[in-house]
């Protein structure tokens, strides 16, 4: 009787131990490019820009499959080029935004970046 009771204890117990995580990224090459809005925000403002630079980094992270857990150093090598290109271009893109909008162009009427994978 002493083994029944011993055996639940025994499995919850050891539960944390053998847990792993659910790691769920799309297959690679299926997200080519993620759309970034920033129509309700004020790019004229440090809250706005660091808002902007959320949005960006997270599609970059979508873009490039970064992935929270350990990876082979070649694959975490490559994907750490792919989000820093992406985010640059994605900066680059919202500053070229906001200059059009100072002057008065035509660009000024975008609301929206696409993120793509290099």
């Amino acid at each position: 009787m002493k083994v029944l009771v011993c055996f639940p204890v025994l499995l919850l117990a050891a539960a944390p131990a053998l847990a792993q995580p659910i790691v769920s990224t799309a297959p690679r090459g299926e997200t080519e490019s993620v759309t970034v809005s920033f129509a309700d925000l004020n790019l004229n403002t440090e809250n706005g820009w660091a808002r902007f630079d959320g949005r960006l980094r997270a599609a970059a992270r979508t873009v490039c499959d970064v992935r929270p857990e350990q990876e082979t150093l070649v694959r975490e090598n490559a994907t750490n080029r792919c989000f820093r290109s992406a985010l640059s271009k994605g900066r680059e893109a919202g500053r070229e935004v906001l200059a059009a909008r100072q002057s008065g162009t035509m660009l000024a009427a975008a609301s929206v970046i696409a993120i793509s994978r290099p």
